[in-house]
């Protein structure tokens, strides 16, 4: 492993609500659409020195909606699309457990974090988590980073419950474009 000078900070991405719109147990690869302009803060994370990671939260699995192998042509399909776009993502990892099965990686636990920090040589202190979950900006604080909800997504329906959570976002955003200068700010302060 590389030694902490090497280690770089990450953006991780909530995927469907997020990056692309949530089509409630997202199956088909033609149902796969992505937010306008979504190049645009993900380009500036880049040129702002940030690997792009997705995180998500796959529970369609263990209902049996659709197979890994469905989610695994998806995830590939939104790595393409976002290639085109000229957007380079550095790892995307699923926890395809449901709510219930008490495993490592579903978030707001740290599993994908974890495996993500040791894979791509992340510091996770100096991360961020984007989505539009509570359970999303919530993740981003237990790795050690911090976390901002979008609304986009479920974010509005889960706007309304963050005044009832401990942790609040660092940021509560429109869209993954206003992220870019809270991130940018909240960043060069520390």
């Amino acid at each position: 492993m590389k030694n902490k000078k090497e280690l770089s900070p990450a953006i991780f991405l909530d995927r469907d609500g997020t990056i692309n719109y949530d089509r409630n147990y997202l199956s088909d690869v033609k149902q796969l659409k992505l937010y306008k302009h979504i190049e645009k803060p993900l380009l500036k994370f880049r040129e702002m020195g940030f690997k792009i990671v997705i995180v998500t939260n796959q529970s369609g699995i263990a209902r049996k909606y659709f197979t890994v192998t469905k989610l695994k042509q998806i995830n590939s399909k939104l790595i393409e699309m976002l290639k085109k776009l000229k957007v380079k993502v550095d790892g995307m990892y699923y926890c395809p457990h449901g709510p219930n099965d008490n495993c490592d990686c579903r978030k707001p636990k740290i599993g994908m974090a974890l495996k993500a920090a040791k894979e791509l040589n992340i510091d996770l202190k100096k991360s961020y988590m984007i989505g539009d979950s509570i359970r999303d900006y919530i993740f981003g604080y237990n790795f050690g980073g911090k976390g901002i909800l979008v609304l986009t997504g479920h974010g509005k329906k889960q706007f309304a419950k963050v005044k009832d959570e401990k942790q609040k976002p660092l940021a509560i955003v429109r869209s993954l474009s206003q992220t870019v200068e809270v991130i940018k700010n909240d960043y060069e302060k520390n």
